[in-house]
């Protein structure tokens, strides 16, 4: 396969990505139509697209972040809360994480978002989770491991559950992926999060599914190689019969591999 295959990954998917986009938007609909006013649209900035949707079970119940992918350029957190229901029927918090999609802005600042929204989650919520699990997919994976190497110090995000990301961006420079990107190399090499100090972060799960590009499977075992390296707990998961976009539906789903992995950190 040519590099920008590769990247691709509707290349090897079950189905289409406008199918996937409507059967996520389904999904997170019926979630919000269930939870109504228990989902609160909560702004962590001044921008209009700086908000995150939040769904408390109580001051104290485990958190579950999620952070969107779409390659930087598609999707919202509207789009991406359609675990909320489901972690609330378990005893666990939940938000997702809205932010300003490429071109309109560059990765660096992107990344700045979601660090906020995680900082606005510790410092400014009422919440007290005795764990905090921050989790994406795809660029999301990319963005919540880049929270997670955002404070050495971390006193709040207790694990991490990153689903078939891309960890080093070197190899997008040379693939329309960058085009709304705009990456240099010294781009690319700053925002990668395996070229960063290993996370603070101890309890890591790394997974992706069984029909991706090797370079998606590349990117995720490397970097979970680089974070067992450095020391961390680290579970890699390739999860059966599943492709890049929907490996993200067991994530609170007891009784899977993905599941009871990210079960098992926010109840740890």
């Amino acid at each position: 396969m040519s590099l920008e295959t590769e990247y691709s990954p509707s290349s090897v998917a079950h189905h289409s990505v406008p199918w996937y986009i409507e059967q996520y938007g389904v999904k997170s609909s019926a979630a919000r139509n269930e939870l109504g006013e228990k989902l609160q649209k909560i702004a962590y900035g001044n921008h209009e697209d700086e908000y995150l949707l939040l769904a408390e079970h109580s001051p104290s119940a485990p958190l579950l972040i999620f952070i969107h992918g779409g390659y930087w350029k598609a999707l919202s957190a509207d789009e991406c809360c359609m675990w909320a229901s489901d972690a609330l029927e378990q005893g666990i918090s939940f938000a997702s994480i809205n932010y300003t999609l490429a071109p309109r802005a560059t990765l660096a600042h992107i990344v700045h978002q979601c660090r906020s929204a995680v900082q606005w989650l510790k410092q400014h919520s009422q919440l007290t989770p005795h764990s905090t699990v921050v989790s994406g997919s795809s660029a999301g994976a990319h963005l919540a491991a880049m929270c997670s190497t955002a404070d050495p110090s971390n006193t709040f995000i207790s694990g991490a559950v990153l689903l078939s990301g891309v960890y080093d961006l070197r190899p997008l420079l040379h693939t329309t992926v960058n085009d709304p990107l705009q990456l240099a190399e010294d781009d690319a090499i700053g925002l990668s999060p395996q070229l960063h100090a290993v996370s603070s972060i101890k309890d890591i799960v790394v997974a992706w599914g069984e029909h991706e590009t090797k370079s998606f499977k590349d990117q995720s075992r490397n970097y979970a190689q680089y974070l067992t390296d450095g020391g961390c707990d680290v579970a890699q998961i390739e999860v059966e019969e599943c492709d890049h976009f929907d490996v993200i539906y067991d994530l609170v789903t007891p009784a899977t591999s993905l599941g009871d992995a990210t079960l098992r950190l926010l109840h740890e």
